[in-house]
């Protein structure tokens, strides 16, 4: 709830701020491509507001995609190491498994009568 009425206090003020701007810099500049010519060759207008609202937007963009692409290792790490703990988690059920099968084998064999000498042998030294 605190979060969301900062957000409100913080983002409210720019948001009016933004339109003001917006407002006022409506008149068209001219945006030339050519940096030594005289006669432009390549020479547009457009209002100022929209020229540096998507200067920001590309830096935004651009920004986001060099991050994404710097963190590329950390997220191949992080699958890799994903699935690393899923495969050592079915190991580790399917050894569990085989434990309880081997556990209840025991217990059915040190449950039923000896049958003859080497049997009682076993038992016995399987309780020592």
């Amino acid at each position: 709830m605190i979060a969301k009425i900062l957000s409100f206090i913080i983002l409210v003020p720019i948001a009016i701020i933004l339109v003001v701007f917006c407002v006022a810099n409506r008149e068209l500049v001219p945006v030339s491509l050519d940096p030594i010519g005289t006669m432009p060759q390549f020479a547009f207008q457009a209002p100022l507001f929209i020229l540096l609202m998507g200067s920001v937007i590309l830096g935004i963009v651009l920004g986001g995609l060099g991050t994404w692409f710097t963190q590329a290792h950390y997220r191949r790490k992080s699958w890799k190491r994903k699935y690393e703990v899923e495969r050592l988690r079915r190991e580790a059920e399917e050894h569990k498994a085989r434990a309880r099968q081997l556990q209840e084998e025991r217990d059915r064999a040190a449950l039923a009568p000896p049958t003859g000498a080497g049997s009682t042998a076993i038992v016995t030294s399987r309780a020592a």
